[in-house]
């Protein structure tokens, strides 16, 4: 269990100052989930102003300056015995917000706030009513002021890098171009042999009349089933489906966004999301009201949804022993479906327009157009009236079809409401999950056996054990290198693709 040198008295110091900082935190986090999950309509200009207020205080005792003299000396000493590894990622930790903190004014990190806020509101009407024009000057504020937060932050090549370390330490645009080139090819070349196969796959089970309610129920039973604790959370709907937590591991929730004629879309956003707030609700304790509480980084959190929906929870083996729990919610419709036909489905590969509902072989592409176009925007490549455009001759280049609307297009996703940076996470989770995915087969021989039967709790189990317990204690290569025994490696994601799909559509080399 990681333990705080809490005798220390300047630890004690650091980690009371800090404990505050967090409760502050959580506090504008839950502002953020009522803002998605309950607002009034009328409500979104205050809820800008008490956001702005609440990030101005915080922004104040960031940059106060004992707490730097505090990181000061306890940078001297925190590196030898016998301080803890949870000691050094504190103060590691608190060095990183300080020095980010201290590079911005109060009245720009007020500027944010408001923005966001509106912006919310503005991309909500603007997606229901297909409306691209009227949030577009939203955004074009949110692209200045990201703009400025880089500038002032500071980077070695492009801006954008400096956005890119907000999520995933010392990621760079040279790195990700490099990580990113055999995702590419892997996911273009094994699309094209599947659609020149000519094999086709049913997924017309996904579809028919599935009441919200029903759907609700089955959406918690599922999570309950995973091993998500409805004590510590709890499940609402939004525009767009996310995790939060206001304290880890003790309140961490989650939101799906169900469609009454697509039952995929609830199902895996519960499972995806699930895997977010697992691994939440699986750090130590004495992390809690801590910077520590919750996830390596984003694209390591992205690694757990990614794991628990795509390795996990659209394979064969979890369906064998879950879909008992599908029937039961809709019996007439499944009657005569089974676990097999229903992964199957799942598993389609077939070019689509909206992101979270993409197949693994295209999902990337989705994210590389997205990390290509937010990219340029803040490089000052491309004006924010191109996007549109740019976008739809994107999916034509990548995926060979075009959106019929901006709502199934540039709206879609809620991210560039609040900023930029964050996409490369799920291509980075993608990666990450494939490698952790490889080291729970080697380590669970009957690892397909145990999923039929319905266990899922050796999975969580072994990943509380190795890697949810840890929190941000470990830096994202580390914690890899930690779970899997190796740095991180992109062909395993390659590997599992196409033994995955290469088996499903009956490909041959």
């Amino acid at each position: 269990m990681p333990e705080f040198s809490r005798s220390h008295e300047e630890v004690n110091a650091l980690l009371g100052y800090l404990q505050e900082i967090s409760d502050l935190a959580a506090l504008g986090a839950l502002a953020d989930w009522d803002q998605n999950t309950a607002l009034p309509e009328e409500a979104g200009d205050v809820r800008g102003a008490q956001l702005a207020t609440l990030r101005g205080v915080l922004h104040e005792r960031w940059t106060a300056p004992e707490l730097g003299r505090l990181i000061a000396r306890l940078e001297k000493v925190v590196e030898h015995e016998p301080f803890t590894d949870a000691d050094r990622a504190l103060v590691r930790e608190a060095r990183r917000e300080h020095e980010k903190a201290t590079r911005l004014p109060r009245s720009l990190v007020e500027e944010m706030a408001r923005v966001e806020a509106a912006s919310f509101e503005a991309w909500r009407r603007a997606r229901e009513q297909n409306d691209f024009a009227s949030f577009a000057p939203w955004l074009s504020r949110t692209v200045a002021l990201q703009r400025e937060v880089a500038d002032r932050y500071g980077y070695r090549e492009t801006r954008y890098d400096a956005l890119l370390d907000l999520f995933e330490p010392d990621l760079t645009v040279r790195k990700l171009d490099a990580l990113f080139a055999p995702v590419r090819e892997v996911s273009l070349s094994l699309l094209k042999r599947i659609q020149e196969s000519g094999r086709n796959i049913d997924a017309s089970c996904l579809y028919g009349h599935f009441p919200v309610a029903q759907q609700d129920a089955l959406c918690k039973r599922l999570l309950e089933a995973l091993g998500y604790n409805f004590k510590r959370g709890g499940l609402a709907h939004s525009p767009h489906p996310f995790t939060t937590s206001f304290g880890s591991p003790v309140d961490v929730r989650l939101t799906i966004h169900p469609q009454e004629n697509f039952i995929a879309s609830a199902v895996m956003a519960t499972i995806h999301e699930g895997g977010h707030a697992l691994y939440e609700q699986g750090c130590a304790f004495t992390l809690l009201r801590t910077p520590l509480a919750g996830g390596a980084s984003m694209g390591v959190h992205e690694s757990q949804s990614r794991l628990w929906e795509n390795y996990i929870g659209s394979s064969e083996p979890f369906w064998q022993g879950h879909f008992h729990l599908l029937r039961a919610a809709f019996p007439e419709h499944f009657a005569t479906i089974d676990a097999a036909t229903f992964s199957r489905a799942l598993n389609k590969v077939e070019p689509s327009l909206i992101r979270i509902e993409a197949d693994e072989v295209t999902y990337n592409l989705h994210i590389i157009i997205r990390y290509e176009l937010e990219r340029e925007l803040i490089n000052g490549e491309l004006a924010v009236e191109s996007l549109p455009r740019l976008w739809n001759a994107r999916y034509r280049e990548y995926l060979g079809i075009e959106p019929d609307s901006d709502t199934n297009g540039v709206l879609q996703d809620v991210h560039w409401t609040s900023g930029f940076g964050y996409f490369p996470s799920y291509t980075l989770g993608n990666l990450y999950a494939a490698q952790i995915y490889y080291t729970l087969r080697q380590t669970f021989a009957d690892f397909d056996e145990r999923l039929a039967g319905g266990d899922t709790s050796f999975i969580l189990d072994w990943l509380r054990q190795h890697m949810y317990i840890y929190g941000m204690i470990y830096l994202p290569e580390d914690l890899i290198q930690r779970v899997t025994g190796e740095m991180p490696d992109a062909r395993y994601f390659a590997r599992y693709l196409n033994e995955k799909f290469g088996r499903l559509y009956e490909l041959t080399n």
